[in-house]
């Protein structure tokens, strides 16, 4: 009889560790479903999508604006901002802002030098801060790769059309020797030819598509 009893309550014991497991199972589950479902905008489009496809259009009015007045409009940069800061609060809620401000000043930290000299303009870097603060840090360090590495590849590919890659390698070696003898601050862009020259934003799309495949 005793050892029946103790059975009965081991047997007992089990039925409820089991019931607890599938109410945190299911509890588990409710708050996936909720998290979803706060996820999802209209249309049933998740707010990645949404925000994936926002950051492709800001990049190609961008592009599109650079190439025909070789300027980006600050209220462009400003609409993407505010886009971008939207996108950041509806995915992690006020931890987004953090994202947010971290993405958006790391290209000022890591390109302000290029900038410095003249080397890609003000409006490239406005640019590169919108992204960032659609994607946070490290989707903005991603970006900046890419994009430098697809500019890298169309500067190669122009001077080699030109035949003008050795001028052009010794002249950046000249600028750089030059600034470490006296100091001195002068734009990269004075011994640059206009027909070697070419929007950063493009890169800068190529960038972000290639970050999306």
């Amino acid at each position: 009889m005793m050892i029946e009893k103790i059975g009965f309550k081991i047997a007992c014991g089990e039925e409820m560790t089991e019931r607890v497991r599938q109410r945190s199972f299911d509890g588990e589950n409710l708050a996936e479903k909720r998290r979803q479902s706060r996820m999802k905008g209209k249309g049933g489009f998740t707010i990645r999508e949404i925000q994936m496809v926002s950051l492709a259009g800001i990049a190609m009015a961008a592009v599109l604006c650079d190439l025909s007045s070789g300027k980006i409009p600050n209220a462009l940069i400003v609409i993407g901002l505010g886009m971008g800061l939207t996108c950041q609060i509806a995915l992690r809620g006020i931890l987004g802002v953090i994202f947010f401000l971290g993405g958006m000043l790391l290209p000022v930290l890591v390109l302000g030098i290029l900038y410095y000299f003249r080397m890609i303009g003000a409006g490239d870097v406005k640019l590169l801060c919108v992204i960032g603060g659609f994607l946070g840090p490290a989707g903005a360090a991603g970006c900046m790769v890419r994009s430098l590495f697809a500019a890298g590849v169309i500067s190669l590919l122009i001077m080699c059309r030109r035949h003008m890659l050795w001028k052009r390698m010794l002249y950046f070696w000249e600028f750089v020797a030059a600034y470490g003898e006296n100091g001195r601050w002068r734009s990269y862009l004075e011994g640059v030819e206009e027909h070697a020259r070419f929007c950063f934003s493009v890169p800068v799309l190529i960038g972000i598509l290639w970050g999306l495949a």
